[in-house]
Protein backbone atom coordinates (compact mmCIF):
# COMPACT_ATOMS: atom_id res chain seq x y z
CA UNK A 1 0.00 0.00 0.00
CA UNK A 2 0.99 3.39 -0.01
CA UNK A 3 3.53 5.15 2.43
CA UNK A 4 1.58 5.86 5.74
CA UNK A 5 2.00 10.14 5.15
CA UNK A 6 0.42 9.84 1.38
CA UNK A 7 -2.41 7.37 2.55
CA UNK A 8 -2.94 9.72 5.27
CA UNK A 9 -3.31 12.55 2.59
CA UNK A 10 -5.42 10.70 0.52
CA UNK A 11 -8.22 9.87 3.03
CA UNK A 12 -8.04 13.52 4.12
CA UNK A 13 -8.72 14.27 0.55
CA UNK A 14 -11.63 11.63 0.54
CA UNK A 15 -13.02 13.20 3.59
CA UNK A 16 -13.65 16.31 1.75
CA UNK A 17 -15.48 14.86 -1.44
CA UNK A 18 -17.51 12.53 0.95
CA UNK A 19 -18.82 16.28 2.23
CA UNK A 20 -19.64 17.01 -0.63
CA UNK A 21 -22.87 15.50 -1.64
CA UNK A 22 -23.37 13.01 -4.77
CA UNK A 23 -22.38 14.04 -7.91
CA UNK A 24 -23.99 13.47 -11.71
CA UNK A 25 -23.12 11.69 -14.46
CA UNK A 26 -23.99 11.89 -17.94
CA UNK A 27 -26.56 9.87 -19.85
CA UNK A 28 -26.23 8.36 -23.24
CA UNK A 29 -27.88 11.48 -24.42
CA UNK A 30 -25.76 14.28 -22.65
CA UNK A 31 -27.97 15.19 -19.95
CA UNK A 32 -27.05 14.72 -16.09
CA UNK A 33 -28.31 11.13 -14.54
CA UNK A 34 -30.48 11.62 -11.76
CA UNK A 35 -28.36 12.81 -8.64
CA UNK A 36 -30.21 10.38 -6.12
CA UNK A 37 -28.93 7.68 -8.31
CA UNK A 38 -25.47 7.84 -8.10
CA UNK A 39 -24.10 5.73 -5.74
CA UNK A 40 -20.69 7.39 -4.80
CA UNK A 41 -19.35 10.68 -3.98
CA UNK A 42 -18.04 12.91 -5.92
CA UNK A 43 -13.92 12.52 -5.99
CA UNK A 44 -13.50 15.89 -8.26
CA UNK A 45 -15.06 19.43 -9.89
CA UNK A 46 -15.50 18.08 -13.24
CA UNK A 47 -18.85 15.88 -12.44
CA UNK A 48 -17.68 13.00 -12.71
CA UNK A 49 -18.77 9.98 -10.08
CA UNK A 50 -15.63 8.00 -8.83
CA UNK A 51 -15.88 4.76 -10.65
CA UNK A 52 -15.48 6.53 -14.05
CA UNK A 53 -12.33 9.17 -12.52
CA UNK A 54 -10.74 6.17 -11.52
CA UNK A 55 -10.92 5.05 -15.16
CA UNK A 56 -10.34 7.83 -16.64
CA UNK A 57 -6.84 8.91 -14.29
CA UNK A 58 -5.83 5.57 -14.97
CA UNK A 59 -5.93 5.51 -19.01
CA UNK A 60 -4.66 8.97 -18.85
CA UNK A 61 -1.52 7.91 -16.93
CA UNK A 62 -0.93 4.63 -19.45
CA UNK A 63 -1.13 7.67 -22.17
CA UNK A 64 0.75 9.75 -20.18
CA UNK A 65 3.58 6.82 -19.94
CA UNK A 66 3.28 6.42 -23.30
CA UNK A 67 4.46 10.01 -24.01
CA UNK A 68 6.60 9.82 -22.32
CA UNK A 69 5.23 12.29 -18.94
CA UNK A 70 6.14 10.77 -15.91
CA UNK A 71 4.70 13.22 -13.40
CA UNK A 72 1.38 13.50 -15.38
CA UNK A 73 1.36 9.72 -15.02
CA UNK A 74 2.05 10.26 -11.31
CA UNK A 75 -0.54 12.52 -10.82
CA UNK A 76 -3.36 10.80 -12.55
CA UNK A 77 -2.01 7.82 -10.22
CA UNK A 78 -2.98 9.91 -7.16
CA UNK A 79 -6.01 11.07 -8.69
CA UNK A 80 -7.18 7.40 -9.31
CA UNK A 81 -6.38 6.65 -6.04
CA UNK A 82 -8.31 9.79 -4.28
CA UNK A 83 -11.60 7.59 -6.00
CA UNK A 84 -10.84 4.39 -5.77
CA UNK A 85 -9.98 5.29 -2.00
CA UNK A 86 -13.71 7.21 -1.52
CA UNK A 87 -15.28 4.18 -2.80
CA UNK A 88 -13.79 1.96 -0.61
CA UNK A 89 -14.95 4.23 2.75
CA UNK A 90 -18.47 3.90 1.23
CA UNK A 91 -18.99 0.47 -0.23
CA UNK A 92 -16.09 -1.79 0.90
CA UNK A 93 -14.74 -4.38 -2.04
CA UNK A 94 -11.98 -6.63 -2.15
CA UNK A 95 -11.41 -6.10 -5.51
CA UNK A 96 -10.58 -1.92 -5.14
CA UNK A 97 -8.46 -3.18 -2.57
CA UNK A 98 -6.55 -5.13 -5.21
CA UNK A 99 -6.74 -2.51 -7.53
CA UNK A 100 -5.20 0.30 -4.68
CA UNK A 101 -2.50 -2.53 -3.97
CA UNK A 102 -1.94 -2.10 -8.05
CA UNK A 103 -1.52 1.26 -7.77
CA UNK A 104 1.34 1.54 -4.93
CA UNK A 105 3.28 -0.79 -6.83
CA UNK A 106 2.75 1.13 -10.14
CA UNK A 107 4.11 4.18 -7.99
CA UNK A 108 7.47 2.57 -6.84
CA UNK A 109 7.93 1.34 -9.76
CA UNK A 110 7.54 4.81 -11.32
CA UNK A 111 9.68 6.50 -8.21
CA UNK A 112 12.23 3.57 -9.74
CA UNK A 113 12.01 4.58 -13.21
CA UNK A 114 10.60 1.04 -14.07
CA UNK A 115 8.18 2.27 -16.56
CA UNK A 116 7.27 -1.24 -18.07
CA UNK A 117 6.17 -2.67 -14.81
CA UNK A 118 4.44 0.85 -14.14
CA UNK A 119 2.58 -0.07 -17.56
CA UNK A 120 2.12 -3.51 -16.44
CA UNK A 121 0.27 -2.57 -13.34
CA UNK A 122 -1.48 -0.12 -15.01
CA UNK A 123 -3.00 -2.43 -17.25
CA UNK A 124 -4.04 -4.49 -14.89
CA UNK A 125 -5.92 -1.95 -12.80
CA UNK A 126 -7.31 -0.94 -15.65
CA UNK A 127 -8.84 -4.18 -16.82
CA UNK A 128 -9.93 -4.71 -13.09
CA UNK A 129 -11.70 -1.84 -12.48
CA UNK A 130 -13.34 -1.74 -16.02
CA UNK A 131 -14.75 -5.51 -14.92
CA UNK A 132 -15.50 -4.28 -11.75
CA UNK A 133 -17.91 -1.37 -12.35
CA UNK A 134 -19.14 -2.25 -16.14
CA UNK A 135 -21.85 -4.88 -14.36
CA UNK A 136 -24.17 -4.44 -16.89
CA UNK A 137 -25.16 -3.96 -20.51
CA UNK A 138 -27.75 -1.79 -22.23
CA UNK A 139 -30.47 -2.73 -23.59
CA UNK A 140 -30.94 -3.62 -27.23
CA UNK A 141 -26.70 -3.92 -27.55
CA UNK A 142 -23.99 -6.25 -27.83
CA UNK A 143 -22.09 -7.09 -24.79
CA UNK A 144 -19.66 -3.79 -23.28
CA UNK A 145 -16.25 -3.58 -25.39
CA UNK A 146 -13.55 -4.54 -23.47
CA UNK A 147 -10.30 -1.69 -23.24
CA UNK A 148 -8.29 -2.83 -25.82
CA UNK A 149 -10.97 -4.19 -28.32
CA UNK A 150 -10.48 -2.56 -31.89
CA UNK A 151 -13.19 -0.71 -33.26
CA UNK A 152 -13.34 -0.37 -37.12
CA UNK A 153 -15.71 1.84 -39.35
CA UNK A 154 -18.33 0.98 -41.93
CA UNK A 155 -15.89 -0.09 -44.20
CA UNK A 156 -13.84 -2.49 -42.21
CA UNK A 157 -11.12 -0.07 -41.21
CA UNK A 158 -9.74 -0.08 -37.98
CA UNK A 159 -10.14 2.95 -36.02
CA UNK A 160 -8.55 2.17 -33.06
CA UNK A 161 -8.63 0.57 -30.07
CA UNK A 162 -11.18 1.54 -26.91
CA UNK A 163 -9.06 3.48 -24.05
CA UNK A 164 -11.61 3.60 -21.45
CA UNK A 165 -15.32 4.37 -20.75
CA UNK A 166 -17.82 5.69 -18.57
CA UNK A 167 -20.41 3.99 -17.09
CA UNK A 168 -23.71 5.32 -15.63
CA UNK A 169 -24.75 4.38 -12.12
CA UNK A 170 -26.40 0.82 -13.35
CA UNK A 171 -22.67 0.16 -14.08
CA UNK A 172 -24.10 0.06 -17.86
CA UNK A 173 -21.30 1.62 -20.57
CA UNK A 174 -22.44 4.76 -22.06
CA UNK A 175 -19.62 6.64 -23.70
CA UNK A 176 -16.68 4.69 -24.59
CA UNK A 177 -13.06 6.79 -25.43
CA UNK A 178 -11.58 5.81 -28.63
CA UNK A 179 -7.58 6.11 -29.29
CA UNK A 180 -7.49 7.35 -32.80
CA UNK A 181 -4.35 6.89 -34.32
CA UNK A 182 -1.52 8.95 -36.43
CA UNK A 183 -3.33 12.02 -34.97
CA UNK A 184 -1.18 15.08 -36.29
CA UNK A 185 0.84 16.87 -33.97
CA UNK A 186 1.02 14.17 -31.29
CA UNK A 187 0.35 10.93 -32.49
CA UNK A 188 -2.90 9.75 -30.91
CA UNK A 189 -6.24 11.93 -30.42
CA UNK A 190 -8.96 10.45 -27.91
CA UNK A 191 -12.84 10.76 -29.18
CA UNK A 192 -16.00 10.30 -26.88
CA UNK A 193 -18.45 8.46 -28.95
CA UNK A 194 -21.94 7.10 -27.15
CA UNK A 195 -22.37 3.14 -26.44
CA UNK A 196 -24.94 3.21 -28.89
CA UNK A 197 -23.10 4.19 -32.17
CA UNK A 198 -21.24 1.29 -31.75
CA UNK A 199 -22.46 -2.08 -33.00
CA UNK A 200 -21.38 -5.42 -33.58
CA UNK A 201 -20.03 -8.05 -31.16
CA UNK A 202 -16.31 -7.54 -29.72
CA UNK A 203 -14.76 -10.01 -32.69
CA UNK A 204 -15.45 -6.98 -34.57
CA UNK A 205 -17.16 -3.71 -33.23
CA UNK A 206 -18.03 -1.08 -36.09
CA UNK A 207 -18.51 2.94 -35.28
CA UNK A 208 -20.88 4.61 -37.71
CA UNK A 209 -18.05 7.27 -38.35
CA UNK A 210 -14.64 6.72 -40.15
CA UNK A 211 -11.24 8.20 -38.50
CA UNK A 212 -11.36 10.83 -40.89
CA UNK A 213 -14.42 12.38 -39.36
CA UNK A 214 -13.23 11.31 -35.26
CA UNK A 215 -10.07 13.30 -36.26
CA UNK A 216 -12.03 16.65 -36.47
CA UNK A 217 -14.32 15.83 -33.62
CA UNK A 218 -13.30 17.31 -30.17
CA UNK A 219 -10.16 15.76 -28.30
CA UNK A 220 -11.53 14.23 -24.95
CA UNK A 221 -8.33 15.33 -22.87
CA UNK A 222 -8.02 18.42 -24.65
CA UNK A 223 -4.99 19.78 -26.08
CA UNK A 224 -2.33 17.76 -23.65
CA UNK A 225 -2.35 14.27 -22.29
CA UNK A 226 -2.66 14.09 -18.78
CA UNK A 227 -5.29 17.21 -17.99
CA UNK A 228 -8.82 16.50 -16.91
CA UNK A 229 -11.31 16.31 -19.69
CA UNK A 230 -13.67 18.94 -19.38
CA UNK A 231 -16.95 19.21 -17.99
CA UNK A 232 -19.84 17.74 -20.00
CA UNK A 233 -23.06 20.22 -20.13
Amino acid sequence: MTNASTRSLLWASVAIGALAGVSAILDGSGRAADPAAVAYAPANSAGMSNQNTALDSVAQARMALKHPQARDALEQIERAERALLNIQQIHPDSRIDDALQRLTMARAALNANDMATVDQQLAAVSEELATTFASATAPGTAPNPAIGDAIYDASGHEIGPVLTFLVDPDGRVQTVIVSVGDYVGTGDKMVAVPRGDISGDRSHLTLNRNKDQLRQAQNYWGASVGSSPPPRQ
